[in-house]
């Protein structure tokens, strides 16, 4: 057992090494974790042991974490985003690119059980293709000074939006599919995300309460006790505590964990957000990639095969490009198509969707490949593409 996770962390060190040498950076490291799963695992040298507990552990704990600062990087601010008006705001086109994307996934989701007999439910393989990944868009949004606000507005509320709610929909379906109650799922989301606006509304008050002040300004200050860190802990283990006993997906909890902390507006929150990168992005996510990676079956010498993943690619891009000319009410055509690229990388949730999936009985193994290595590719492609049509270009006065 300790061999396989050693060799799983010693590649998350050198991995990020190799693609920076080899490609400049220019691809998300997560996609060579991803390869290089694939090459230790089970459809290639079978290195590492794939069913221990601990290992299944680390990999489940990984996609929390990767959930949680999915939620820390969105902002549920929608006051501070606006328009010339209300029908061409960020916002709704936003919503607007959602509604088009799942009639496109719905459509694309009948095809491809009708050709391929890949799932038992339409509904479920919707919202698959519905996903997208604040976790790409956000990091290659924040790095261009050169585009407009308002665009980057509008492509970080339709990654936020798609995220939130498919995983809500999601939880949702699951919750139905094991226990056939979908209101009694309702009532307890309304639950959850009530405490999480009562932890919101104490965290936020907190700090005028003369005793906590003086306490949390004694402990932060003192390194040996990372009091950020372990506050941070203690809520992300809450809330998947509280998902696991209503039955809800531990992954939405985690979720809703990172979206308190991203409504703590101070420069405190800031370093713990840097803190908590480190941490997440140093250890457990790529231990996450890497094992789902070992996990998978490459799908090339089944009934699915290779077909069938040419089509799940290039239908996954089609649709967010289709899905995004919304955008044209506001934007040119480039920046259109830019966006819908963007917007069509898709990464931990459509993992995680893939796993649900699978754990239901909805697809099987070979699918569940499929979606993994879907995954890998469009987080490679949307990224390199969107940066390629949109031109890094010298800062101008941003509207």
């Amino acid at each position: 057992m300790i061999d396989s996770i050693a060799l799983i962390v010693i590649l998350s060190f050198l991995i990020p090494i190799a693609s920076t040498r080899l490609l400049g950076g220019a691809i998300p490291s997560v996609a060579f974790e991803i390869f290089a799963g694939f090459i230790i695992g089970n459809s290639g040298l079978k290195l590492i042991t794939t069913n221990g507990e601990t290992m299944e552990f680390l990999s489940t704990f990984g996609l929390a974490f990767l959930m949680f600062l999915g939620g820390l990087e969105s902002d549920l601010n929608f006051k501070k985003f606006s328009g010339k008006s209300f029908f061409n705001s960020p916002i709704f086109i936003a919503a607007l690119i959602l509604i088009l994307t799942a009639v496109f996934s719905w459509f694309f989701s009948k095809f491809l059980i009708s050709q391929f007999d890949c799932a038992n439910s339409v509904l479920y393989l919707t919202l698959i293709f519905s996903t997208t990944s604040v976790a790409i868009v956000f990091p290659t949004l924040k790095s261009r000074s050169d585009l407009k606000l308002a665009y980057k507005q509008t492509l970080l509320y339709a990654a936020f939006l798609a995220d939130f709610l498919t995983l809500t929909a999601i939880s949702i379906f699951s919750f139905y599919k094991e226990k056939g109650e979908p209101i009694a799922e309702i009532l307890l989301l309304f639950s959850i995300f009530g405490i999480a606006f009562l932890i919101i509304r104490f965290l936020k008050r907190a700090p005028q309460h003369k005793a906590i002040h003086e306490s949390v300004s004694m402990l932060k200050h003192k390194s040996h006790i990372q009091f950020g860190i372990r506050g941070a802990f203690a809520l992300l283990f809450l809330f998947m505590f509280l998902a696991e006993k209503f039955g809800i997906e531990v992954i939405l909890g985690s979720f809703i964990a990172g979206l308190i902390i991203s409504n703590l507006n101070s420069r405190e929150t800031k370093v713990l957000r840097i803190k908590l990168d480190a941490l997440g992005y140093g250890f457990f996510i790529p231990f996450f990639f890497i094992y789902q990676g070992a996990k998978a079956t490459l799908p090339f010498d089944t009934k699915i095969g290779l077909e069938f993943l040419l089509t799940i690619v290039i239908g996954g891009i089609l649709i967010k490009i289709l899905a995004s000319l919304p955008l044209k009410i506001r934007f040119s055509l480039k920046d259109t198509i830019a966006g819908g690229i963007l917007l069509s990388g898709r990464l931990s949730l459509i993992i995680a969707a893939s796993i649900i999936g699978l754990k239901l009985g909805i697809i099987d193994r070979e699918v569940n490949s499929a979606i993994i290595i879907l995954a890998a590719i469009t987080c490679i492609l949307s990224p390199t593409l969107f940066g390629i049509i949109k031109k890094p270009k010298k800062q101008k006065n941003l509207i």
